[in-house]
């Protein structure tokens, strides 16, 4: 069996972790404090390391140093939220370290492990053939015009998997099944707008995390500081420029596109 290193908080989620792995490959928790994960990848030789950030109000970067100046050849994994990849983006973006969203489905899980495991880390002439076993992120366009979401789609697919919805409602119906990286959501939508549809988000567990840009047509001071009131992860003025858009989903997201 290949060797995984499990670093993360002994609770309910490693266990869950664990379980879901256990069956296919030989696991080794190890808490958080950095001089264990030193002696834990000295002892077990892993060929695979998760670090699990969820349940830790924030992961020491110093593990995330250490495993990239020590053990450049092995894939390294994280598990986090949106805010736990904001704190260690700059690591995310090696390519020796993957990421996965909270919630992970167990076949995902598994197929992310598989995947890393086969490419034996990664190298710069690897790294197209690893680019392309990658599925494509998901973005999620959410607006009241049909021109605008035709519009977007346009600019979006080649590089992202894009799924659209009308309204607000039918964005909160979609999310589940959709599970999408990104949201691209109409502020001044007509019957649940935009405010709306983000603050029914916030109050969902398994919708919370993901990222949502507000794109709106009003750009006097005080609209748009209504608009940042919210919190949302960030905002694009009406209309939408290509280049602003890929910038803006690229610095969230951590992916150019494939």
């Amino acid at each position: 069996m290949k060797k995984i290193v499990l670093i993360g908080e002994l609770g309910e989620i490693v266990r869950s972790l664990n379980e879901c792995l256990a069956g296919e490959f030989q696991v080794q928790l190890c808490s958080e404090q950095l001089e264990n994960v030193k002696a834990m990848v000295k002892i077990v030789k892993p060929e695979l390391i998760i670090i699990c950030q969820i349940g830790v109000e924030e992961i020491d970067n110093a593990i995330f140093e250490w495993i990239q100046e020590k053990c450049p050849k092995i894939p390294t994994l994280g598990v986090t939220t949106n805010e736990g990849w904001k704190q260690c983006r700059e690591f995310y973006k090696s390519e020796q370290f993957d990421v996965m969203f909270r919630p992970v489905a167990k076949k995902e899980l598994l197929e992310k492990c598989h995947q890393m495991l086969q490419s034996g880390g990664v190298c710069e002439t690897e790294e197209r053939v690893v680019r392309s076993q990658r599925r494509k992120k998901k973005i999620m366009l959410v607006d009241d015009s049909a021109i605008l979401l035709r519009s977007m789609k346009s600019m979006l697919e080649k590089h992202y998997d894009i799924c659209l919805a009308k309204s607000g409602e039918q964005a909160l119906k979609l999310i589940p099944r959709e599970n999408p990286d990104l949201i691209l959501l109409d502020y001044e939508m007509d019957g649940m707008d935009g405010k709306s549809t983000f603050e029914a988000m916030k109050e969902d567990d398994d919708m919370k995390w993901i990222p949502v840009v507000f794109l709106t047509s009003i750009a006097d001071r005080k609209s748009i500081y209504d608009v940042l009131r919210s919190k949302p992860d960030g905002y694009i003025l009406k209309p939408p420029d290509k280049e602003k858009i890929r910038e803006t989903i690229e610095e969230l997201i951590g992916e150019k596109g494939i």
